[in-house]
Parts: structure tokens; C-alpha cells; sequence
């Protein structure tokens, strides 16, 4: 039997109970409205599972052959579950703990149906802050249901804390110019998504950039004046520059009432006293506009100084203030500067990551979340062997260095192109960690159970399939990306990512090409046994694996005719890759139209498109 989170102390015991059409749920007499709510979400399992409808009751005790629902006084979010040949009783320490002890009920009723084993589960968090962080900005914008379904996955595997990230993808009143045609998050949504989050114990924690990373906000007609690069208007639209440039001038004061102005609008929205400011990867400080200030002050004094601008405006509306601690990280004499009621979100993303940055900043006795990754950036399929290494170590640091939480993060640079359903074993992975770091289950055993638990015992090879996938792509898409924008623009960052190609060995990419054939067989096959709840995020790996072969493909094409390899053999002819493609590209579109709003899905078309225009044009 799989349960993730794995329980501290799980006992068996002999003999079994019997779920029948006279089991009731019952709900202790002192249990609220947001006990009955989980009572139903049990309920509404049970009937999935076993197919039998039983009732939900109220009662002083506990009665006979049924599931009893009760809270207790302890630690916070703990339970107990104790199951006999008599009953199921379910323990909670508040309306939390009773909530995550029907989840690991559920999961236990989904494996094993009508007969429950005799056991005993005394289980807490390890990490009270335990977050999941979801890119919205970078090319794609959920639809309200997909949020929605996001946080019911979150919860089931006892998350209890959300983040969206926002640049421009929320619909600011006073901001037209930002967010016109990208189908940007709407106050009502955000307001809708917040009490959602509420019922299902997620806290909906707000963030926003607000000093880098306004590509969109400073390349408006508006705003432009306030990028601290010089020449940055009209220039052509670039996945590469989105990334890496765009960040506030800290010389000109409007620049600060401009950052004012958005909070002031997105502050209120939230129902949460925590508040995250972003303030991650300022390039270009001391590199245009200020680069006299910095000449004088330091780069790092001009970051920190306007930081604590943005700080102490924020502290105004009483939220605890998180940020990105990339930058500050590198100069801990100024983390004394930071007021110790703030929080530091320490990110690293790869499996190399080493315990220095999160150990200078519990030296420094900074607050900190260990903020690791799921793998899906500049990627069609996430690298989980990467990935499930980086959120193993991120976690045991923060352990190690007493962190106050974690934050696995789900990034889409270079137009989201990831499906959601690709990121879901990271997220469950760094689920588990975040509650019980003392899990030391082998990789294959994970796969094993996110795959039961997620698509069914007759689907328990899913994940393992996927990992499988995920080491038939490199930085395939990045490469394409960066060969189209290179024509275009002169960048040596991004001349210097393209010819990264030529290094990438082409029978390599010919067998991956294979192998990622061979696995979307293997996708569609397990997958046709999984729970039909389950369906798309099925259709997404059987794209993605389609998607993994054709840019190997497409990269084994340009790697040839760019770079004057005229020995290589090409894995398909070129006017059936590009068909291939265009009929991948209607799949695929049709797959983010299940999930999202059509936000920047044409980009992702208009490059697909380029494409395979040169490669029908190659003589």
C-alpha cells in the first residue's frame, strides 16, 4: 500500500474492516461546516473506489462499523487514523489535521476498496510551510477550473500553501497597456480562487514582480523610460531577453511610485497576511541608467536600498514580506539590513546545488523557504531525474539549516511549452519531502506510487514511463528557440546558446528520437487503464513524448544545414518532419485549450510555424 506523504508511525495490525452500504460517515458532535465539507470529499471517494453510496451522519460517540470524523487538542495539522475490525476512526489536532487525515484515508480506500487493513497512523508535518509555486506570466494563463484543480491536487497530498506568478498576467485597472492580449488573471478569479484555496486549507499567498523582470510592464510606451537599459523599445520580441533583462531603473523616483501604484491595486485581492515581492534576478542594476549611483554606491547598495523601498511599503498592509534571495545571497554583509520578520525564498534549481547559500543565510539568521524545482523550463518534458535530486537535496539543507518551509517551484520560460501534467510527480515528490523528510524511498518505489495513487493499480508504470521520457530531451526546445531568435536578433548570449547545438551528438538525438516513439506507444497503452479523471493529463504525456521526438528531430535537421554537417543522416525526410510537426502543433493547442486561456499560445504557434517554413525551404 502507497501513501504520500509516508505517515511517521504506521502500524499493522491483524484483521480488516468491512466498508458495506450500511457504513456511515460520522462526524463528532463538536465538528464545523468545513469538517462536513471533508466528510464529503470522503464520501465522494468511497463511491469512486467501491461504488457504494453511504451516508453522512452526526453523533455524540462513536457507533459501531462506522467511519468516525473527530478533532482533539495537539500539534498543529497532526492526526491519527486507527482502523479495526470495528471501525475507522480519524482523528484530527484542528479542522487541518482532520482534513489531511481523510486525504491519507482516501488514498488507502482508493488502493484497497470495501477492505480496509487493521492499522494505526500517527502522522505531522515536518515543514509547517509547505508551498507549491506556479508559473502563470511566462506564456500560459490557467483557466479558473485548472487552478482549481491544481489546489485539489495540492491538498490531497497535504500542500498548504499556493503561488502564482505574476508579471503582467493579472488584469490591473490603472495598467491596460501591461496586460492587453494576454488573458491576464481577472480580480474575480483571484477573489474566487482565494476562497477556494480557503476550503481545501491552501493559503492563496500573493506574488508579483516588482523590480525585475518586467519585460512586458517596461516594454510598453508608458513605462519604457523607467528600464534601466537605454534603447529597449521596438526592439523584436525574444524568449531569451524576456528572461534576462528588464528591471527597474533605481535612479528615477518613479520608478518606486510606479511599484507602489501596482500593490496597491494586487494587496487587496489576498486573503493571506504574507506577501511575496519577487525581487529576483536584477541583471542590469549599474549597467545604464544608474550606472553613476552605482559607480559611487555599489550595485549592491542601490539593489538593497530600493528593496527596502519596496519592503517597507508593503509592511504598511501588515503582510510578512517574502523575496528571492539570489541576489542578496551573494552579499550577506547586507542580509543585517533585512528585518528578521521577513522571509528569504532560497532557490536553486540543479542537481549539483550545494548546502552554501542556504547555510550563509541561516548563519545570518535570516528567515528561509528552501525553494527547489520541478525540471519543466525550456523543456517539453520536465527532467525528473534532475529534478527529484534538486528538491531531495533543497529539502535535506533545509532541514539541516532549520528553514521555516519549502517552495517547489514550476517555472515556464521560453513559452511554457511544459503541459501541466508534467509537472505533477515533482510536485507530489517535493509534497512528500515537505511533510516527511525522513523519506528515503527509492526513486522506483516514488514512480510506483505516484502512478497508483494518480492514474490506478493497473496504471502504476505512468511515472516510471515519464522519467523514462524525460532523458530523451536536453535543452532540444532551447536550442530551436534560440536558432530562431538568432536570426533575428544579435545577442551574443543567444548566438552562444545556438551554437550549443553543434556540440550535441546527432546519433544521440537519433536515438532518442526512437525512443521517444517507442515510449508514446508505451504512454498510450498504460495509459488506456488509468482513471478516466486522469484523461488529459494522459493526452499531455502522449503528446510530449510525440513533441520530444519531433524536436530531436528538427535539431538533428538544423544541426546538418547550419552548421555544414553534410555527413549527417537525417532521421526523417524533411517535408514529412515538417507535416509531422504542424500536425503536432494542432495536439498540442488543442491540449493548452483544455487547461488554459489562449493568453500566448501563438507564440508557440508562430515559432512551430518559422520552423518548418526553413526546414521546407532547405535546398
Amino acid at each position: 500500500m502507497y501513501l504520500i506523504p509516508a505517515p511517521k508511525e504506521l502500524t499493522f495490525h491483524e484483521k480488516n474492516f468491512y466498508i458495506s452500504r450500511s457504513t456511515e460517515i460520522v462526524l463528532d458532535y463538536s465538528c464545523n461546516f468545513n469538517d462536513y465539507e471533508s466528510a464529503k470529499l470522503l464520501k465522494s471517494e468511497i463511491k469512486k473506489s467501491t461504488n457504494i453510496d453511504i451516508k453522512i451522519n452526526k453523533a455524540i460517540k462513536k457507533t459501531d462499523k462506522s467511519i468516525f470524523l473527530r478533532k482533539e487538542t495537539g500539534d498543529r495539522e497532526g492526526y491519527t487514523i486507527e482502523i479495526s475490525e470495528n471501525s475507522v476512526v480519524v482523528t484530527g489536532n484542528d479542522d487541518a489535521g482532520l482534513f489531511y487525515g481523510i486525504q491519507t484515508l482516501r488514498q488507502i480506500i482508493r488502493q484497497e476498496g470495501v477492505v480496509l487493513p487493521a492499522l494505526l497512523i500517527k502522522d505531522a508535518p515536518y515543514f509547517k510551510n509547505r508551498g507549491f509555486y506556479h508559473d502563470v506570466t511566462r506564456g500560459k494563463v490557467p483557466t479558473l477550473e485548472t487552478l482549481k484543480e491544481l489546489v485539489d491536487r495540492l491538498s490531497f497530498y497535504k500542500i498548504n500553501q499556493l503561488q502564482l506568478y505574476v508579471e503582467h498576467t493579472y488584469a490591473f485597472k490603472n495598467f491596460s497597456e501591461v496586460w492587453t492580449g494576454k488573458d491576464p488573471l481577472t480580480t474575480e478569479e483571484i477573489m474566487e480562487l482565494d476562497k477556494y484555496c480557503k476550503d481545501k486549507n491552501v493559503e492563496l499567498v500573493p506574488s508579483i514582480a516588482t523590480f525585475g523582470h518586467l519585460y512586458e510592464v517596461l516594454m510598453t510606451k508608458t513605462y519604457n523610460h523607467l528600464c534601466e537599459l537605454e534603447n529597449y523599445k521596438g526592439e523584436p520580441y525574444s524568449w531569451h531577453e524576456r528572461n534576462a533583462h528588464h528591471t527597474l531603473d533605481v535612479s528615477q523616483e518613479e520608478s518606486i511610485e510606479f511599484v507602489k501604484s501596482m500593490l496597491e491595486e494586487f494587496i487587496p485581492l489576498f486573503s493571506s497576511e504574507k506577501f511575496n515581492i519577487c525581487c529576483d534576478e536584477t541583471f542590469d542594476i549599474g549597467k545604464g541608467k544608474s550606472a553613476k549611483l552605482a559607480e559611487s554606491q555599489g550595485v549592491e547598495r542601490l539593489y538593497v536600498d530600493f528593496l527596502k523601498k519596496i519592503m517597507e511599503y508593503v509592511k504598511t498592509y501588515d503582510k510578512q514580506i517574502m523575496f528571492w534571495g539570489d541576489i542578496i545571497v551573494k552579499s550577506p554583509e547586507y542580509l543585517k539590513e533585512i528585518s528578521k520578520d521577513v522571509v528569504c525564498l532560497n532557490w536553486a534549481y540543479h542537481y549539483t546545488v550545494t548546502e552554501d547559500d542556504t547555510k550563509t543565510l541561516a548563519k545570518a539568521g535570516v528567515k528561509q523557504y528552501v525553494c527547489p524545482g520541478v525540471g519543466g523550463w525550456n523543456r517539453i518534458m520536465n527532467s525528473m531525474d534532475s529534478a527529484f535530486i534538486n528538491i531531495n537535496k533543497m529539502i535535506s539543507y533545509g532541514k539541516k539549516y532549520g528553514a521555516v518551509g519549502v517552495l517547489n517551484t514550476d517555472w515556464g520560460d521560453y513559452g511554457h511549452v511544459n503541459l501541466f501534467g508534467n509537472s505533477m510527480p515533482g510536485m507530489i515528490y517535493g509534497a512528500a519531502l515537505s511533510w516527511n523528510p525522513e523519506d528515503n524511498s527509492e526513486l522506483s518505489y516514488m514512480d510506483e506510487a505516484i502512478s497508483t495513487l494518480e492514474f490506478g493499480k493497473d496504471a502504476k508504470n505512468i511515472a516510471a514511463l515519464l522519467r523514462e521520457l524525460s532523458k530523451k530531451e536536453t535543452d532540444q526546445w532551447k536550442y530551436i528557440v534560440f536558432f530562431a531568435e538568432h536570426k533575428i536578433i544579435k545577442n551574443e548570449n543567444i548566438e552562444r546558446g545556438f551554437k550549443e547545438l553543434d556540440r550535441v551528438s546527432e546519433a544521440a538525438m537519433t536515438e532518442w528520437y526512437h525512443e521517444a516513439r517507442r515510449l508514446e506507444a508505451e504512454i498510450l497503452k498504460e495509459g488506456s487503464k488509468a482513471y478516466s479523471n486522469r484523461s488529459i493529463d494522459i493526452e499531455e504525456f502522449i503528446v510530449s513524448a510525440r513533441g520530444v521526438a519531433l524536436v530531436n528531430a528538427a535539431c538533428i535537421c538544423i544541426k546538418k544545414y547550419e552548421f555544414k554537417h553534410e555527413e549527417i543522416v537525417e532521421v526523417k525526410e524533411r517535408s514529412s518532419l515538417a507535416v509531422e510537426l504542424e500536425y503536432w502543433l494542432a495536439d498540442f493547442s488543442g491540449l493548452w485549450r483544455k487547461r488554459n486561456k489562449e493568453s500566448e499560445l501563438y507564440r508557440i504557434r508562430d515559432m512551430i510555424k518559422y520552423l518548418c517554413n526553413y526546414i521546407r525551404d532547405i535546398k
